[in-house]
C-alpha cells in the first residue's frame, strides 16, 4: 500500500489527498519528531532530567489536478470547521492520526495546468492509534444488539474482564462507553493483579449510553437516554481518578455494572506515538 492522507473535521466529513479526488501530495515534512531535553551533570557524566515534546508542524504541497476548481473545493472544506482536524495516515505497517489546525495555505500558483499551493499544519497532538475492546458483563454473543457500530475490535469478553496492552507512550487516554442497564457503575484497572485506577459512577439507570472521555482537550461525562444528553460529571466519585489514563505495559480491566443483566462496557485506548 502506498502512503495515504486524509482530513477529517469535527462533522465526520473527509477529504482525501489522492488522486480519485483529483488531489494529491508531492512533498510533505514534519511526520518525525524533536524533542526539548535539559540534563543534569555528574563528574563529565549526563543524565536526562525532564523533556518536553513541543509543538511542531507538517508541511505539505498540494497539487490540485483540476486546477482552481479543485483549490476552492478544498478551500470551502476547511473553511467550514471551526475546531481542530484529524489528519489521517496510513501505510502497510501504520494507521494512525494527529489532532491539527490549519496554520496557512499559500496563495495558488499555476503549474502546467494545476494549481500548487504550501499547506502547513499545527500538530497538536502526539501521532494517535486507536485500539477498542469489549466487555460483555453478564451475557453472551448472543445478546441484545445495540446501535452503535465500530469498524474492528482488538478483542472481546464476556466475563466482565479482560486484557489490553498499550504499545504507546505513557498517559494515554481511554474512552470508556456503557451501554444497557447501570447501578453505581465501576470499571476496575490492574496491573500485576492490583488496582492501579478507578472509574466509579453514583447513578442507576436503565437503557442508556454513558460515554466517559479522557481526551484531555475532550474531556466529559454524559450519559445518553432516549436521545437526551445529559451531563453527569457531579454524580462521579471524586475519590477516585475516572479520567483515566494508562503508561505503558499490560493491562486488566474489570466491568462491574452493579446489575444481573446484559450490560456492555466498550473502552478505546489512544495510543500516543512520537512520529510515524
Amino acid at each position: 500500500m502506498i502512503r495515504q492522507f486524509y482530513l477529517e473535521n469535527e462533522y465526520g466529513d473527509i477529504y482525501y489527498f489522492n488522486h480519485k479526488n483529483q488531489t494529491i501530495i508531492s512533498q510533505v515534512s514534519g511526520l518525525g519528531f524533536s524533542l526539548d531535553m535539559k540534563y543534569l551533570e555528574y563528574s563529565r557524566f549526563y543524565s536526562r532530567s525532564e523533556y518536553n515534546i513541543p509543538l511542531s508542524e507538517i508541511s505539505e504541497t498540494l497539487i490540485f489536478l483540476r486546477g482552481y476548481q479543485g483549490y476552492k473545493a478544498f478551500v470551502d472544506f476547511i473553511s467550514k470547521s471551526n475546531e481542530a482536524y484529524k489528519l489521517h495516515y496510513q501505510n502497510d505497517a501504520f494507521k494512525a492520526y494527529c489532532y491539527v489546525d490549519v496554520a496557512s495555505l499559500s496563495k495558488a500558483e499555476l503549474v502546467a495546468s494545476t494549481i500548487q499551493s504550501n499547506i502547513i499544519f499545527k500538530k497538536l497532538s502526539l501521532w494517535l492509534k486507536e485500539k477498542t475492546y469489549e466487555i460483555i458483563a453478564n451475557g453472551s454473543s448472543g445478546g441484545k444488539v445495540y446501535p452503535y457500530t465500530y469498524p474492528y475490535y482488538y478483542s472481546s469478553s464476556y466475563e466482565g474482564k479482560l486484557f489490553i496492552k498499550n504499545e504507546g507512550l505513557n498517559d494515554a487516554p481511554l474512552v470508556i462507553e456503557m451501554m444497557g442497564s447501570v447501578i453505581d457503575p465501576e470499571v476496575l484497572i490492574k496491573k500485576n493483579g492490583e488496582v492501579v485506577s478507578t472509574l466509579r459512577l453514583y447513578l442507576t439507570a436503565e437503557d442508556i449510553t454513558i460515554t466517559i472521555n479522557s481526551i484531555p482537550s475532550k474531556q466529559e461525562m454524559v450519559m445518553d437516554e432516549l436521545g437526551v444528553v445529559t451531563d453527569i460529571y457531579g454524580l462521579q466519585d471524586f475519590e477516585e481518578d475516572n479520567f483515566i489514563f494508562l503508561d505503558h505495559g499490560n493491562y486488566e480491566i474489570e466491568f462491574k455494572p452493579g446489575v444481573a443483566t446484559e450490560s456492555i462496557c466498550r473502552v478505546t485506548i489512544l495510543e500516543g506515538y512520537l512520529g510515524i
